[in-house]
């Protein structure tokens, strides 16, 4: 049985929502799964339980940071004394197994990086691909109590679905949700524009919510008559979940999930 969908929408459709918004930035949440085709964008788009849709934030900048290890570690082998004299204790083989490599490593702790002698240890090796953090943040003001309504419900879907769930089997908790994040417009999810606006967003997990309830009048809150504020700051903060490569036949970026199917 399907799991029902909420949508969380603002600004709410109305006449002008065309002329505000041309694009919108969506998130979509689904079950966390051990399963391949279930940890993608497209299944998670599928089995989504939750869709938000919010205007594009004025300040959008991502940054892909990989990590790279300069350690400076002996090639080959480093026999003892012992497997020395047990390889047969020929010159050019104790040279070659032991002696070589001792001292590029003696040179290369030993030397400057203006002054090194060359070797295979001296350049930066990858050590972990980018898992990039995206973050997202909106000043809302509504134009009545039922945006500002909406408002409420998608600072307090951010935050509760960024939570472990409750399971019954295998595990009493379940692992928070797996969200995937896209550009639209009109049509929903465009591929090309969140290419464009976002450089292909892996799958992700949420790792911040941030709420602020935030008065138009500093000296006293201002607010509906039900209860809802006039403004309110929410700030959200993503990690991708895995880390990914680039396909050479899309020329699209996918996570290893991606990549097995």
């Amino acid at each position: 049985m399907p799991i029902p969908q909420t949508l969380l929408q603002y600004p709410i459709i109305g006449s002008d929502y065309n002329s505000e918004q041309g694009y919108v930035l969506g998130f979509q949440a689904a079950p966390y799964s051990v399963l391949s085709d279930r940890r993608t964008r497209s299944g998670i788009g599928s089995s989504a339980f939750l869709n938000i849709t919010m205007p594009i934030p004025g300040n959008l900048v991502t940054q892909t940071q990989h990590a790279f290890s300069e350690e400076a570690n002996p090639v080959g082998p480093l026999l003892t004394a012992a497997s020395a004299v047990n390889s047969g204790s020929e010159a050019a083989l104790l040279k070659r197994l032991f002696i070589d490599p001792m001292l590029t490593y003696v040179s290369n702790i030993s030397s400057t990086t203006s002054q090194q002698m060359y070797s295979n240890i001296t350049e930066l090796s990858l050590k972990s691909e980018a898992r990039r953090d995206f973050e997202f943040g909106w000043l809302l003001i509504p134009k009545n109590a039922a945006e500002a309504n909406v408002i409420s419900q998608i600072a307090n879907a951010f935050r509760e679905s960024s939570y472990p769930v409750y399971s019954d089997l295998p595990e009493r908790i379940y692992p928070p949700p797996l969200w995937n994040i896209y550009v639209g417009n009109a049509g929903g999810y465009n591929k090309s524009l969140t290419r464009n606006w976002l450089g292909d967003p892996m799958p992700c997990v949420l790792l911040s919510t941030s709420v602020n309830k935030v008065p138009l009048d500093s000296n006293r809150p201002t607010y509906f008559t039900n209860g809802q504020p006039f403004a309110t700051a929410i700030s959200v903060i993503f990690k991708e979940f895995e880390t990914g490569a680039i396909n050479p036949y899309t020329g699209f970026v996918e996570s290893k999930s991606e990549y097995l199917n």
